[in-house]
């Protein structure tokens, strides 16, 4: 096994759920007040601007890493696959949120569509180098997540101020979550 790319893979999910976590805190600082019909001002709204542009900083870094580790170990046309999957899949359901749903689109699609193309990715260099339960472990968490994403994308404009801030949660909650774990469960380089 390619010890530098299992480690970046860990290191990835690693940031990958700072990044969840950055983007949970802003979601809270911004869009609870908005519950009540305020809006975060001060010191607060500078906490919560300097969340997302950690978010963004950690999402990339992460993203990066992660991707450059399974690159190395998955075969190219694995790789390829991924990325013309994920953008084929965005396309896709763009089309069903907006025609079936009336959905407006927002950069959340974008985001859990390409996550779900970097993990698959991460699962089949994991397959790939024989580790086949951390492979199974990340397609499940990966499918389990993009699902509730969706679901939540979908129900947030149909959804009152308070429902649609906890939906908004679930998935950075669910995704970070889930980062974490992987990050926890991925072989140990030997």
């Amino acid at each position: 096994m390619d010890a530098i790319a299992l480690e970046q893979m860990k290191q990835g999910h690693a940031f990958m759920a700072a990044c969840c976590a950055l983007y949970l805190a802003w979601w809270v600082i911004f869009f609870w007040p908005k519950v009540g019909g305020g809006s975060a001002r001060g010191a607060l709204r500078a906490v919560g601007v300097a969340a997302i542009l950690g978010a963004v900083a950690c999402g990339v870094l992460g993203a990066v890493r992660v991707c450059e580790g399974a690159a190395e170990l998955a075969p190219a046309a694995a790789t390829v696959g991924c990325l013309v999957g994920a953008v084929v899949l965005y396309l896709v359901f763009l089309a069903i949120t907006q025609r079936a749903f009336q959905r407006q689109p927002t950069t959340e699609l974008a985001l859990f569509v390409a996550w779900l193309g970097m993990e698959a990715c991460c699962a089949l260099a994991l397959w790939g180098i024989g580790e086949t339960g951390a492979a199974a472990l990340v397609a499940a968490l990966a499918v389990v997540g993009f699902v509730v994403s969706l679901a939540c994308y979908v129900l947030y404009y149909r959804l009152g101020p308070l429902p649609s801030f906890v939906d908004g949660c679930i998935p950075l909650a669910l995704i970070g979550t889930a980062s974490v774990v992987v990050a926890c469960c991925l072989p140990a380089a030997v």
